[in-house]
């Protein structure tokens, strides 16, 4: 049995192709470890109007800590937190769950969250 030297290099190409795959490990994706928020918020982004009402404020009580850009929220009831800009405009008003909150994205400038001045950097 003879066959032309180019199709025998073909065929052990292929036949080292295919035996590197089978022997090769699969590669598998970095996956980031983040850290888990006990709860997702999701705002409900509405456009900037100027507005002659007072500012509205949450139900209940919440507790407001700033680090970073980062504003942590925590709430012991399920509500709806406005946050308006310095001028008193409402910029969004944020879903915040029972627990820990994160609000990330707003963009540096003073805001009032449930009527207190909150500043990002």
């Amino acid at each position: 049995m003879h066959t032309k030297p180019k199709a025998t290099l073909c065929l052990l190409l292929l036949a080292a192709m295919l035996w590197q795959t089978a022997q090769a490990d699969p590669r598998r994706r970095k996956v980031q470890q983040h850290r888990a928020p006990d709860t997702l918020v999701v705002p409900f982004v509405q456009p900037e109007m100027i507005s002659s009402r007072r500012m509205q404020t949450s139900v209940f009580p919440v507790q407001i800590n700033v680090t970073g850009r980062v504003v942590q929220v925590q709430s012991d009831h399920s509500q709806l937190l406005p946050i308006y800009t310095r001028s008193g405009i409402l910029y969004l008003t944020a879903r915040v769950n029972k627990g820990n909150n994160w609000l990330s994205g707003l963009p540096r400038g003073h805001y009032f969250i449930n009527n207190r001045p909150v500043t990002i950097p």
